[in-house]
């Protein structure tokens, strides 16, 4: 099978997975969000944002790196070693796992400070076991990832949303006395955690997978150091936003539930929609960091720059489609799925960043996956001094607003830092920016469009009316990205053909 045909087929059935996974955790909060309400859903997510701020700690840097050794060996033709650095990489995530839960525990009279809202601390408590799967779980799935086992990869993945919105279920029911609610929540997060944990360990053993006498430590954790600094700063950010703004809107004359629930629109309403994208850009992002570690590895920058540009365009044309719909009918489109029109006027002035947030992805995926974590690191840190900052100080006059720009200057603050360093190491050339700026353009007229044919149908026809134009505004985008170069209709079915069988060619004697 040719590199291309591989690749399409490996973002094909990551991109299924994750479609399916990200639909049903969609489905998850509008239920969530009907059955519980924005304030229900803003305790959740704070527990949330804080538990990932801790799990990054053993669960991020050390996966993250070990995806990145396995790949590198299979290119060398070393795969022997990648038994060590799994049993490495094991050991020094449930070190770092255990050591984390034992301070949080003896730490527990002091936590409540770190919640606007105390009613989240025993609910981030009742998560907190799930610490140490997280970290054997994504382990365990980065040796499935650099091995470039998606299947595996992906279907645990998915298989750990549909336990968690099982046991949500159950317990939100009311069913088992004294789990309902947001306590239901909690104590199913940690349950599905745990199983899909079990699942993957014994996935791991059938594939005949070891585990041998570990190597080095300093050998997974001195490239992990600067990853695993760069997803706690990012989960820390989200754990300031979700204490930070909440008390910041009180003291601009919120409530404390109003507060709560404003934060829950932009956590639980909002972004799963911001991010929606992420579910196929992410997909080929997982597929690509592989191939990239092999071609860093060989020193082969010409096969890097091609994968990274190649990349990046590709999720910036998906990218602008969603942007499209989200400023044209944001508040349509969260009054049909939460029954809440303000967290669509949150969504439509967001959507103003969603062509960065691909670029950065993209780029930090490939320093990291090139041994350039110290710069990946360095990049996010300075985007960070912007975004607390912002955070901190525009709440007072622009309320929940303020979220929007401060994620807009972060992302462009990282993209154009790692940009930088791949510049120097690779010398990535930035055709990607035409894409950038000819999808933009393109959104433009069919933001307008949709918005038209919205208001010819809106009225009786509600619902079909809010489809109509969703499908009316991708439908010109579409055409638009072909009329421009940006979508090739003829590679695509020259692919098709190449996946067909061909004939065996025979010589005939003469």
């Amino acid at each position: 099978m040719s590199s291309t045909k591989r690749i399409f087929k490996a973002v094909a059935t990551v991109t299924i997975f994750a479609v399916v996974t990200r639909t049903l955790s969609f489905l998850f909060k509008i239920y969530l969000s009907r059955a519980l309400g924005a304030e229900v859903v803003g305790l959740y997510q704070i527990c949330l944002s804080t538990f990932f701020l801790f799990s990054s700690l053993g669960a991020s840097g050390v996966p993250t790196v070990l995806s990145r050794k396995i790949a590198e060996d299979r290119a060398l033709n070393s795969e022997s070693k990648g038994y060590a650095q799994f049993s490495t990489a094991l050991i020094l995530g449930i070190l770092v796992s255990l050591g984390t839960i034992i301070i949080l525990f003896l730490l527990r009279p002091y936590l409540g400070a770190l919640f606007s809202d105390t009613r989240a601390v025993p609910l981030f408590y009742i998560m907190l076991p799930a610490l140490l799967s997280t970290c054997v779980y994504s382990i365990i799935r980065a040796w499935f990832w650099g091995s470039k086992e998606f299947t595996y990869f992906s279907v645990t993945e998915t298989v750990e949303e549909v336990l968690r919105i099982v046991f949500t279920a159950l317990f939100v029911s009311g069913l088992f006395a004294g789990a309902s609610g947001a306590y239901g929540i909690a104590l199913a997060f940690t349950i599905s955690d745990l199983t899909v944990a079990v699942i993957l360990i014994i996935l791991y053993i059938v594939k005949g997978g070891k585990v041998e006498k570990p190597r080095k430590i300093s050998e997974i954790a001195k490239p992990a150091l600067p990853v695993t600094a760069m997803r706690v700063f990012g989960s820390l950010i989200g754990t300031i936003l979700a204490i930070m703004l909440p008390a910041r809107l009180i003291a601009a004359g919120y409530s404390v539930a109003d507060a709560t629930a404003s934060f829950g629109r932009i956590a639980g309403m909002a972004n799963p929609l911001l991010l929606a994208p992420n579910a196929i850009i992410a997909s080929m992002t997982i597929v690509l960091v592989p191939e990239m570690s092999e071609s860093g590895v060989k020193n082969n920058m010409i096969m890097l720059n091609r994968q990274v540009c190649g990349g990046i365009n590709f999720a910036l044309v998906i990218s602008g489609v969603f942007m499209v719909a989200f400023a044209a009918l944001g508040r349509e489109l969260t009054s049909f799925l939460f029954a809440d029109i303000e967290s669509g006027k949150y969504l439509e002035a967001a959507s103003c960043f969603m062509l960065v947030m691909p670029i950065n992805m993209i780029t930090t995926s490939t320093l990291n996956s090139i041994g350039m974590e110290k710069q990946s690191f360095f990049s996010y840190c300075i985007s960070a001094v912007f975004m607390l900052a912002a955070i901190y100080v525009l709440p007072k006059y622009m309320g929940i607003y303020s979220v929007v720009v401060a994620n807009a200057a972060a992302l462009a603050i990282c993209a154009c830092g790692n940009m930088y360093y791949l510049r120097k190491r690779a010398n990535l050339s930035f055709g990607f920016l035409k894409t950038t700026v000819m999808v933009a353009s393109i959104a433009v007229p069919c933001v307008f469009f949709s918005k038209w044919i919205h208001s010819l149908l809106v009225g009786p026809t509600g619902i079909f009316a809010l489809f109509a134009a969703l499908a009316a505004g991708a439908v010109m985008y579409a055409l638009f990205c072909y009329i421009f170069g940006l979508i090739n209709v003829e590679s695509i079915m020259q692919f098709r053909k190449l996946k067909r069988p061909q004939p065996a060619i025979t010589q005939t004697p003469s």
